[in-house]
């Protein structure tokens, strides 16, 4: 019952975004920002509400609860997110994962006024997550008694804080990109978001990662298989160590998933040409398809990618992230087939 409960809070929450007609003070009505649309613009941008139930409320939850929203791929015109419910330990519920297509339209339900509620005033409002310029929105005497929203003008559809009778939701965590408001990354050596008008990059040298001596990163692919989803990891770091005219010796080390070198494990040298095989190194193996053009914000910073899609050596789907700065790097990777998914990621890259 509680867990049919949560799952009816998640649908409600994103009926918050239906539309509605209303009006603030035109010195609180803020411009818009420079992309509308670059909250789900960014693949990999990831955010965190953590749920509060208040006491008092009969058959509501009685437990924190979260909801955890990750950008998985973004195309020209659309994105595609998930939406899933945790628990007060941040685990998965099961079958509590949605999946939701938003298109880039201003007249979308996702960026509409919500329904039922008049705009107040703006305000800043301080997280866990950081500090969010904000609309504060309220409902009067609604089905769960009054209610209040703030709506971040940065990111147009980000629910920032709610409170109602039930209990409130606050952003926790927040993926922010280099070059918004929020950022508090170091930039040196990573590429920032684009801008409209920004020149065109100059052609990247093919051998811009494999032929620097000292280019270093490490891979962490997480499987899960099974009828039961037994789930293992895989960790690898990846270390040019030696470079010539005519090829390179790139280093290949198992790593924990603490990123700590194991006891035992020897690395593996190999040996890359410089020659008509290179291109091997800068996309997938066989045949592929080059699918679209992605910036993807990572752990390591932001990148732009080629995504391609492949079948691998046992036939299974494949599509794969490469960094266009930096020709055959991997950055993302999933696998999938009967039982079976494996997720790459980049989680370290030094240069």
């Amino acid at each position: 019952m509680r867990k049919t409960f949560i799952l009816l809070l998640a649908v409600m929450f994103g009926l918050l975004t239906l539309t509605s007609h209303s009006a603030v003070n035109a010195k609180d009505e803020p411009e818009e920002p420079e992309d509308y649309f670059q909250l789900y613009r960014y693949a990999g941008r990831k955010w965190l509400l953590k749920r509060t139930p208040k006491s008092g409320n009969e058959g509501g939850d009685s437990e924190v609860t979260y909801h955890e929203f990750e950008v998985q791929n973004v195309w020209e015109n659309k994105a595609q997110y998930t939406q899933n419910t945790l628990d007060a330990g941040k685990k998965d519920i099961p079958n509590s994962v949605f999946e939701i297509t938003v298109d880039f339209d201003k007249d979308g339900t996702v960026f509409k006024d919500p329904i039922g509620f008049k705009k107040q005033k703006r305000e800043k409002v301080k997280t866990e997550a950081g500090t969010f310029d904000c609309i504060l929105w309220f409902a009067a005497a609604t089905f769960d008694g009054d209610a209040r929203l703030w709506r971040s003008v940065e990111f147009p559809g980000l629910v920032v804080k709610q409170d109602d009778r039930f209990g409130t939701r606050e952003l926790e965590e927040f993926r922010w990109c280099p070059g918004e408001s929020g950022y508090k990354g170091d930039d040196k050596g990573k590429k920032k978001k684009k801008k409209k008008g920004d020149a065109e990059p100059e052609q990247v040298d093919q051998k811009r990662l494999y032929g620097n001596k000292g280019s270093l990163w490490v891979l962490n692919t997480a499987v899960e298989k099974g009828e039961r989803g037994y789930k293992s990891w895989d960790v690898n770091q990846y270390e040019i160590k030696k470079v010539t005219d005519e090829e390179c010796v790139l280093e290949i080390t198992k790593l924990s998933q603490l990123l700590e070198k194991i006891k035992g494990e020897e690395p593996v040298e190999v040996i890359i040409k410089f020659d008509d095989s290179f291109s091997e190194q800068l996309e997938p193996p066989g045949r592929s398809i080059l699918e679209r053009t992605e910036q993807r914000i990572t752990e390591v910073g932001l990148f732009e990618c080629s995504v391609y899609t492949y079948k691998d050596e046992e036939g299974r789907a494949g599509r794969v992230w490469y960094a266009n700065e930096w020709p055959g790097l991997v950055i993302r990777r999933i696998v999938t087939g009967e039982l079976y998914k494996a997720v790459t990621e980049i989680v370290k890259f030094e240069q």
